[in-house]
């Protein structure tokens, strides 16, 4: 599981995330809380992955959260 902070959210609050690149990783689930405003270090959703061992996961997930 990696967190999804809103550092990750542009700084123009009309857009995004890039979830499409994210979701692209095989495994990859995102997960949003559906909280309204993006703040730095305000916990937005998670992404978790399935892999057969769980640092196969940890990089799925880390490589997930980077294309965002």
């Amino acid at each position: 599981m990696a967190n999804l902070l809103g550092d990750v959210w542009p700084a123009d609050e009309t857009l995004a995330p890039n979830w499409a690149a994210a979701l692209a990783v095989p495994g990859l689930h995102l997960h949003l809380y559906g909280k309204a405003q993006a703040r730095k270090g305000r916990k937005m959703g998670h992404l978790t992955a399935l892999a057969a061992t769980s640092e196969d996961a940890v990089h799925l997930v880390l490589r997930a959260r980077q294309r965002l």
